[in-house]
């Protein structure tokens, strides 16, 4: 929106004769973080007839810029558009072939809220995490000095903990203090000298960590009725209950159902519903090129998720036959994604009880990817010349990879089957052809969720 007046003073006041935009790339300007690009226009002169009838535009991915090559690819890889297409509103620096694909992905859906009938939510704010994001550890530490206080201490997803069909909880907790306001607490109706003293003897423990922090948590502006309650939340049932969440930042096309009773903090979205149609549509590759080009973008090229954006999301409405092998293959996928991160946790502790590996490389974090011998070989990099790996330890590495290792790589290999499965039927509801498939992949932004797809899949399409 910021934008809007200078725009409008481009379209009415002067004439646009080129448009380069570099994304957010960081060859340009190395120590600043900006989002550059280059606007070429001139004053209009009286002779209206010469007035330019388009504009030459280039989109060029911070990932292949080339400064060394910039002019021929700005020439190479730009093309015309309209002059009358830079109005007031929003750039699309896109190729009109590109332009009308997106067209029809908004015709053939109708917006999220629509669609559900429901908003996203923004996760619980409190306004100072320290007081109430614990670890396991401490809320064992609290819960054995007052049992009482389980019950208001709830498991809690991050943003990075959201992933890709199913989230990967941590072992992290949110001291649940709701707002007097939403809660019939023992102290609800007192006075704020009376409430404080019954806080304490309700929950002894909880009481004694909210007073080390007492004037932090009184100096919020979004507390609850009292200065150890969170802010007001009409929607704490929803956390009850299954739902759909996704992160604030969306560096990756990461959509996920969520179990009842995980709550889930600032940086993530909740919407209430568990309808697997949609989430099949989220995680899909049209979609994620669909957010490309209609979410604001924040600093690495990772997507602003808000509401403002995403409860206009296009989604298709599917004939039973589409819904009934989504929903099938979203379950499926479900299943497989908590399974395997069950069997990474599961390697990691091997890992550090056998081989002493406290901090496992990205590597390792994504071991289905590797073969025995590289497997191995990176075990033997982390732990170094001060800890040589002997033969029975390589012979170990090698007897876990087939035991762990082989059956995920299997499990993977299904998985991207059951992802393009469902890319498939997605692109059939929203009715794109061949061509538009071509095109969609042609023009892909980065970080697609999926390979696309080898040469006699896109023959079967």
């Amino acid at each position: 929106g910021y934008g809007e007046p200078l725009r409008r003073f481009f379209s009415e006041k002067a004439w646009v004769r080129s448009v380069v935009d570099f994304g957010h790339a960081k060859q340009i300007f190395v120590e600043a973080d900006v989002f550059p690009g280059i606007i070429v226009v001139e004053k209009p002169c009286k002779d209206a007839a010469s007035a330019p009838a388009s504009v030459q535009v280039c989109a060029i991915p911070r990932d292949q810029l080339r400064i060394d090559d910039l002019s021929d690819q700005i020439i190479r890889e730009g093309f015309p558009i309209e002059r009358q297409s830079l109005s007031a509103e929003s750039w699309q620096i896109e190729p009109p072939g590109l332009l009308g694909l997106m067209a029809k992905i908004e015709h053939r859906g109708e917006p999220l809220k629509d669609f559900i009938g429901k908003r996203p939510l923004f996760g619980v704010k409190t306004g100072f995490n320290e007081a109430y994001l614990i670890d396991s550890a401490t809320r064992q530490a609290l819960i054995a000095s007052d049992p009482a206080c389980e019950a208001v201490i709830k498991p809690y997803l991050r943003g990075q903990d959201v992933k890709r069909w199913y989230p990967n909880w941590e072992g992290l907790w949110i001291i649940l203090l709701k707002s007097s306001g939403n809660e019939s607490w023992p102290w609800a109706s007192k006075s704020q000298t009376e409430a404080e003293a019954k806080f304490r003897d309700t929950y002894p423990s909880l009481f004694q960590r909210m007073k080390q922090f007492e004037n932090r948590l009184r100096a919020r502006s979004d507390k609850g009725v009292f200065w150890w309650e969170l802010r007001s939340c009409a929607y704490y049932g929803v956390f009850d209950r299954e739902k759909v969440m996704w992160q604030d930042i969306g560096y990756h096309s990461r959509f996920c159902l969520v179990r009842g009773g995980l709550i889930s903090e600032a940086t993530c979205f909740a919407l209430d519903t568990t309808d697997c149609w949609l989430l099949a549509v989220l995680n899909s590759p049209l979609m994620w090129c669909w957010l490309w080009r209609n979410t604001i973008h924040g600093k690495d090229e990772a997507l602003r998720l808000k509401s403002l954006y995403t409860e206009r999301i296009p989604v298709a409405r599917p004939d039973d036959t589409h819904r009934s092998a989504a929903e099938k293959a979203v379950q499926q996928l479900i299943e497989i994604t908590a399974t395997q991160q069950q069997t990474q946790r599961t390697l990691l502790d091997w890992l550090q009880v056998e081989y002493g590996i406290e901090k496992p490389s990205n590597k390792l974090l994504a071991a289905t990817e590797l073969d025995s011998d590289t497997w191995v070989g990176e075990v033997k990099r982390i732990r170094g010349k001060k800890l040589p790996l002997t033969a029975a330890g390589v012979h170990g590495l090698r007897e876990e990879y087939t035991r762990t290792i082989e059956p995920a790589r299997a499990l993977a290999a299904e998985t991207l089957t059951l992802e393009r499965t469902l890319s498939d039927l997605v692109n059939q509801a929203y009715a794109l052809t061949p061509a538009d498939i071509a095109l969609m992949w042609q023009t892909a932004p980065p970080r697609m969720p999926i390979p696309p797809p080898e040469p006699s899949h896109r023959q079967r399409l």
